[in-house]
């Protein structure tokens, strides 16, 4: 008798499995049949409301930030085909223009990065929810500093609760 058998990899293992797959924003996929500037998909083919943008020391967040990241989302009632990661690959962080036209989000959360490194206009504080052309910004420190401390934790999760619970 044939018996399937079920096993579940934790999220951090799982992303080290498909750490070649993350979109480069600068260079779209040119097999793509659809135009980056019309693209509103994820790789696997869900829309991405959310896009998180961490700055990371190397090409990838660490499994360990990644983890908390994605606990994160979870609290946020957000799977991860709701949100895309993006680092900074080689100290190069993305425009907001490159991920307004791959994603079409209506969230944009920056850790550890300032608003004006993206290119954005406008300039904010950390734990300040702020609207610009139809998306919501939220600026907070890098993700290790905020896993560390119980404060930054709680007003995370109260600009959190402003951006997706309320």
């Amino acid at each position: 008798m044939d018996q399937q058998e079920t096993i579940k990899l934790p999220i951090a293992v799982l992303s080290g499995l498909y750490n070649n797959c993350l979109v480069d924003l600068k260079n779209p996929d040119p097999t793509s049949k659809v135009p980056a500037s019309e693209s509103t998909e994820t790789l696997a083919g869900l829309p991405v409301d959310t896009v998180v943008v961490s700055l990371a020391e190397g090409k990838e967040l660490p499994s360990q930030q990644l983890e908390f990241l994605n606990n994160i989302m979870k609290a946020c009632k957000l799977e991860q085909a709701d949100y895309a990661i993006i680092t900074n690959k080689q100290n190069e962080l993305p425009d907001y223009k490159a991920a307004f036209s791959q994603f079409k989000q209506k969230q944009l959360i920056l850790f550890g990065i300032a608003p004006a490194d993206i290119g954005l206009p406008i300039n904010f504080p950390h734990f300040q929810v702020q609207s610009f052309q139809q998306v919501r910004y939220l600026a907070a420190p890098k993700l290790d500093v905020i896993e560390a401390d119980k404060a930054l934790k709680m007003q995370l999760w109260q600009c959190l609760k402003q951006l997706f619970l309320s």
